[in-house]
């Protein structure tokens, strides 16, 4: 159930890039041909056919497999367009939660209270956007993401489309997407400096995807995988379409 097989090949795919870095190719249909390919991918993923009348709810499980023997559990439910609610368990206490309606409310859990506090939505977005199950490329169109095709490669056997990716006031990014179906299975994140300012938040060296299952109309990732200060996470993710219900949104 913890999926200890794939760190190997997860440690060898990081690698293969780590050691051998490229810097994106400079012509005029970089760009496009980097759209293209993620374009391709969100088709596959087909979020936009998730039901206005129901609920998407993920309960993932996250096994440590340095400091921890038990597991910590995430539970997120979206309402489209703009309802999300976010909660980390821990041994049946909540550690971290956020909501919000996308409109007037949006709140997060104080751990010291014990309660919920009422934040802004810019707050909400800045930190509660972190759990979206979206992923930071879905929306590339709006948040001035710029896009490089690099090209392709072969990793394990598995042949991949290379895109950089550049974010303002984020992390840079390399994804790899499988040329077979388009799906990315491959992350790497490289820490960036403004100036003298280093970019604070979490780094995280490398995220990975595997076993996608339809959830409806949907596709979405079951297994995700990421390495940070040296420890490799592996989170098996459930899903369910439920009715739809406001009061998940609304209930502390």
């Amino acid at each position: 159930m913890c999926n200890k097989p794939l760190i190997p090949l997860l440690l060898l795919l990081a690698i293969a890039f780590s050691s051998s870095a490229q810097q994106p190719v400079s012509t005029a249909t970089s760009a496009d041909t980097a759209r293209m390919i993620v374009e391709r991918y969100l088709n596959a993923l087909n979020y936009d056919s998730l039901p206005s009348n129901s609920v998407l709810y993920i309960e993932s499980s996250i096994y440590d497999f340095e400091n921890r023997s038990d597991t910590l559990f995430m539970k997120r439910w979206f309402m489209p367009p703009h309802c999300f609610r976010t909660e980390l368990w821990y041994h049946k206490q909540l550690q971290i939660g956020y909501r919000t309606d996308g409109q007037s409310i949006s709140r997060m859990y104080d751990t010291v209270k014990h309660a919920w506090t009422d934040i802004d939505l810019a707050s909400y977005y800045d930190f509660g956007g972190s759990y979206d199950f979206h992923g930071p490329l879905y929306y590339w169109r709006s948040n001035g993401t710029e896009m490089h095709y690099v090209g392709e490669r072969e990793v394990g056997g598995v042949k991949v489309y290379q895109v950089h990716v550049e974010t303002p006031r984020m992390y840079s990014r390399d994804y790899l997407f499988e040329q077979k179906d388009g799906l990315l299975f491959f992350i790497i994140e490289h820490p960036q400096t403004f100036g003298d300012e280093k970019l604070r938040g979490e780094h995280v060296e490398w995220r990975a995807f595997t076993d996608y299952v339809h959830v409806g109309k949907c596709l979405m990732p079951y297994t995700e995988s990421y390495k940070h200060n040296g420890q490799v996470t592996v989170i098996d993710h459930r899903y369910t379409i439920m009715k739809k219900d406001k009061r998940i949104f609304e209930k502390d």
